[in-house]
């Protein structure tokens, strides 16, 4: 009985913390984007925007060469970062063992895709009005989908019109990935384009996800209300839980390791500067989008996204939405995942790998110390996941 009580008051803690994710912003601290922490690092920094065919405004921070090599060395091959759901390219930038850094010093030219209305994104003037679009004021109609064919698309063909080359690399961290398989399958002339796909903990059909019954009520909710996008914060990123994450408080310390834990569903190490991640988590997110990645946790299929029986005969001539054919993706493709990620889990990377026909490697790590976004922020993430990704960059087999 006490146990019990116990834990209630636990749920209720975390709970409470993770609505000061979404619903608490802290005034008191100077905006953290990703470029003040490539600069910090001393590294070279271009920002660069371009706009999707759908309208909107696609912000991307460039890091041409590594912080080591004369300015006037031969640029390298570029590289396209793709971040997760509610992130930005601060994902791949928050500390200096960060995997932006790992490939700048490896010789590449990287390129941090920041998806419409995330991140730098967010920030950028509307071309016919000059002003910044109040979040409220914009469309939120859209799902992975759109992410992958406009937003991606626009920001490959970008790249590639600025370096002069015909294909680039892509990267991604989990729902990052599933945006690049998406485009791929869905415009397959676009596999002209790449030259590998590396992916960190990929998530696509996700039937074996751990997830809290609180988050499919939350999503439920969300749907009742009507809600278009969340967290609903201002335009300002720092944020109260990542505020005071930064703190050396013990309490601090240990309910923000729990939250994070709660999310990802292990304890692990980490370096506790990488926490400043959370100063810009979570971005603000169409609910479209997660009602999209809810549909794979719930179902056995990795497809488009289900507006009901009715309207998917208006835009598919089905009762079902269609799966997305990854048989077609021929492009090579390296996994790096982890045996107790609850997210990308082994079951539902397995049934990846048997879908893609050009899987060169997969990594398997079966230490308990990294977990789903473990794997990103982990104080060692340099030594695994950097190093996976420079190696399978570097592979010519």
């Amino acid at each position: 009985m006490m146990f019990s009580f116990i834990s209630k008051i636990k749920s209720n803690l975390y709970l409470f913390l993770l609505i000061l994710i979404f619903i608490g912003a802290a005034k008191l601290v100077v905006s953290l984007k990703t470029s003040d922490k490539i600069l910090e690092f001393g590294y070279p920094l271009e920002i660069y925007e371009t706009q999707s065919k759908d309208g909107y405004m696609l912000g991307l921070e460039r890091i041409p060469h590594s912080r080591n090599v004369n300015k006037t060395s031969k640029i390298g091959k570029p590289v396209l970062m793709v971040h997760g759901l509610y992130g930005t390219s601060m994902l791949f930038a928050a500390v200096n063992t960060s995997q932006a850094y790992a490939l700048s010093d490896a010789g590449y030219d990287v390129w941090l895709m920041n998806f419409r209305l995330s991140g730098i994104s967010k920030l950028i003037k509307d071309p016919k009005s000059g002003i910044i679009p109040p979040l409220q004021n914009v469309s939120w109609d859209f799902s992975m989908e759109e992410l992958a064919i406009y937003d991606l698309t626009a920001s490959i063909d970008y790249v590639l019109n600025i370096t002069g080359y015909e294909k680039l690399d892509l990267t991604g961290f989990s729902l990052g990935n599933t945006i690049i398989l998406i485009a791929l399958s869905e415009l397959p002339e676009y596999q002209n384009k790449v030259n590998k796909i590396v992916m960190i903990v990929p998530t696509t059909r996700m039937k074996t996800y751990h997830a809290p019954a609180w988050r499919m009520y939350f999503l439920i909710k969300l749907r009742i209300k009507g809600e278009k996008y969340i967290p609903k914060l201002p335009d300002y990123d720092n944020q109260i839980f990542g505020y005071n994450c930064m703190k050396n408080n013990l309490f601090w310390k240990y309910y923000c390791r729990n939250v994070v834990n709660s999310v990802q569903g292990i304890s692990l190490p980490y370096n506790r500067k990488a926490l400043e991640l959370l100063k810009v988590y979570p971005q603000p997110t169409a609910v479209k989008v997660l009602f999209h990645v809810y549909q794979h946790i719930r179902s056995d299929h990795f497809c488009k996204y289900d507006y009901g029986p009715i309207q998917n005969i208006k835009y598919y001539n089905s009762t079902v939405p269609p799966d997305y054919d990854l048989t077609k993706i021929i492009v090579p493709s390296y996994i790096l995942h982890s045996k107790i990620d609850s997210t990308a889990t082994p079951e539902d990377i397995k049934w990846l790998v048997n879908q893609l026909p050009n899987v060169k490697k997969t990594r398997f790590i079966k230490e308990a110390r990294h977990s789903h976004l473990g794997i990103i922020i982990n104080s060692e993430a340099n030594k695994i996941t950097n190093n996976f990704m420079v190696q399978s960059l570097n592979d010519n087999s």
